[in-house]
């Protein structure tokens, strides 16, 4: 029995389940998770760390299986930056399916509308009334985006962004400003943080 079976046996399959990775389904599993509304989180930089295997993502998206975004645990990521995931699902992508590849844009909208969809929410995902007031904001005004933003909606994709983002609300409420967090002490917070990552290396 193979493991997408093996869950369905279960009862782990429908709109309320999601897997992580999704690398080896083949491609009556595929329909079957589409079918169902079974969604998939990708991560491809752990997936390419850990040489896991590639994501089918343009063949679920086809099919209309909900796709979202991740960045998987710090133990095979270590950047924890969806930004640079997003780049990093373009590239890696564009490499193995060229021109049946999603787009930049498409890409996006994975992190966004997908990664919604496949948690199940309907108040986040995009900026309409009566959703939360999630956004982050980046300003094009920097040397590193001269030229290359000029397609904005695919530019995380394509070009990408390295760096903190100049502001990030959440549910209405800004909690980073000009690039830093407004509800901690930065300087104290990595202070506090090397303390106890020195503590347990000399266990």
């Amino acid at each position: 029995m193979r493991p997408l079976a093996y869950m369905e046996s279960l009862g782990w399959m429908g709109p309320d389940v999601w897997y992580a990775h999704g690398i080896h389904f083949n491609d009556d599993e595929l329909r079957r998770l589409a079918e169902a509304g079974t969604g998939v989180a990708h991560c491809p930089i752990s997936n390419m760390k850990l040489s896991s295997g590639v994501c089918r993502v343009p063949e679920l998206l086809a099919l209309g299986a909900p796709v979202g975004l991740a960045v998987d645990g710090s133990a095979s990521n270590d950047g924890s930056n969806l930004l640079e995931e997003l780049r990093a699902a373009y590239l890696l992508h564009r490499l193995r399916s060229s021109e049946k590849a999603p787009s930049g844009y498409d890409l996006l909208k994975i992190a966004t509308r997908g990664s919604a969809r496949v948690l199940g929410r309907e108040d986040i995902g995009c900026l309409e009334p009566g959703k939360a007031g999630d956004l982050f904001l980046i300003r094009r005004d920097r040397l590193e985006l001269v030229g290359a933003d000029l397609d904005v909606r695919s530019m995380l994709g394509t070009v990408g962004f390295k760096g903190p983002v100049d502001y990030t609300v959440v549910n209405g409420k800004v909690v980073v400003r000009e690039g830093r967090l407004t509800g901690i002490d930065e300087e104290q917070a990595v202070r506090e943080a090397q303390t106890c990552c020195q503590a347990y290396l000399n266990r």
